[in-house]
């Protein structure tokens, strides 16, 4: 009984995540909402964009481009009226605050990280997430900034 719980779980799981992804889907720039082509055009500041897509989140259409600039990648989201609502950007591990280093290490273990990127919304970092990889497996996790090291978002204004 208790091992029919257990795989019936794991493949609803599975099903789930399969769903999630299958929900985003790779549009062209010439099918984004007008008001989302304009604040692209303004986002995109000399990057490359390298690809489009759009997915419903809590019932409500997003849009989202993804960008590579320097040799970094950003992925940003907007609404259906382009309003940019969160933007995610690669940077160097020397970028991270020490105290979001020292959580990062404390979670996955000093090393070498895949890629560390920065969250942010409104201009402001909300998160930082980092990815390592060791012996081929991937490891992933998300840190919020300490309030006294909360920086401006690159490339934000404010």
């Amino acid at each position: 009984m208790n091992r029919t719980r257990l795989i019936a779980g794991i493949a609803l799981g599975l099903i789930i995540s399969v769903g999630a992804q299958a929900a985003e889907k790779k549009i062209k720039q010439s099918n984004l909402p007008p008001a989302v082509q304009k604040s692209a055009v303004e986002q995109t500041n000399g990057a490359t964009v390298t690809g489009y897509t759009s997915d419903k989140v809590a019932g409500v259409m997003v849009y989202q481009m993804n960008l590579v600039a320097d040799g970094h990648t950003r992925a940003i989201v907007m609404d259906q009226d382009g309003t940019v609502t969160s933007v995610e950007q690669q940077i160097a591990w020397g970028e991270l605050p020490a105290a979001v280093q020292k959580d990062f290490d404390n979670v996955l273990g000093k090393g070498k990280y895949d890629t560390v990127s920065s969250i942010s919304t409104d201009g402001k970092i909300v998160a930082y997430e980092a990815v390592k990889v060791t012996f081929g497996e991937r490891a992933s996790v998300r840190v919020k900034p300490n309030a006294a090291d909360a920086v401006t978002a690159p490339g934000s204004s404010n």
